[in-house]
């Protein structure tokens, strides 16, 4: 079962994973297409097998079928009448759908997530923190994933091309702008923490 689910997240689908089957258990419930097998035969670590397999089932649960979604040259998992966004971090994957652009992405936190704070976070960003933790960095790099993964192009500098705007003061909410040469868009982004993880969602703002 999906550990956490809302359907209430600015009119979005949200399914979260937690991984605790092994990988023959994740096949027994889902039909694989050809397409899908070949993909899953290309990964060869056991832990990105099983974190594939559980999107599977949560694709299973959202009632998209294999031949419905597709990726673009930069990765990005596309449908036909909706967005969608996926993302993983060793014990547990997600499945995000919305009627608007949306990304979604999970964090384990991590003590050296600190070491690298300095090529994703900008000058103009470090007013937002209150304490310099793992907690808190790992939020604001979750909160720019999910953006990038929902403007959907690549070459971006998380520093300098997304910027954080405004964090409230518990944390869970943040407003983001992400620019990429002419192309300037605003998303609302909704952080929560689960176990040893942060998860963050980004709606784009119309």
């Amino acid at each position: 079962m999906p550990l956490f689910n809302s359907h209430n997240i600015d009119n979005s689908n949200l399914l979260i994973w937690n991984i605790t089957e092994s990988e023959s258990e994740l096949k027994k419930s889902i039909n694989l297409s050809s397409i899908v097998k070949s993909r899953l035969d290309e990964i060869k670590s056991c832990s990105q097998r099983k974190q594939f397999l559980g999107v599977q089932n949560l694709l299973k649960i959202l009632n998209i079928k294999n031949k419905e979604l597709t990726y673009n040259a930069n990765g990005k998992p596309i449908l036909s009448n909706k967005y969608i966004s996926i993302t993983h971090s060793f014990d547990y994957c997600g499945v995000v759908v919305s009627s608007k652009k949306i990304g979604v992405d999970i964090e384990k936190l991590r003590p050296k997530i600190l070491n690298i704070k300095k090529k994703f976070i900008s000058n103009r960003e470090l007013y937002l923190f209150t304490n310099d933790n793992v907690i808190d960095v790992t939020k604001i790099w979750t909160i720019k994933e999910s953006v990038y993964k929902a403007f959907g192009f690549s070459g971006l500098d998380f520093k300098n091309n997304i910027i954080v705007k405004s964090i409230d003061k518990k944390f869970n909410n943040a407003e983001v702008k992400i620019s990429k040469n002419d192309i300037i868009e605003f998303y609302n982004v909704e952080i929560t923490n689960f176990s040893q993880y942060i998860c963050s969602i980004a709606n784009k703002i119309i």
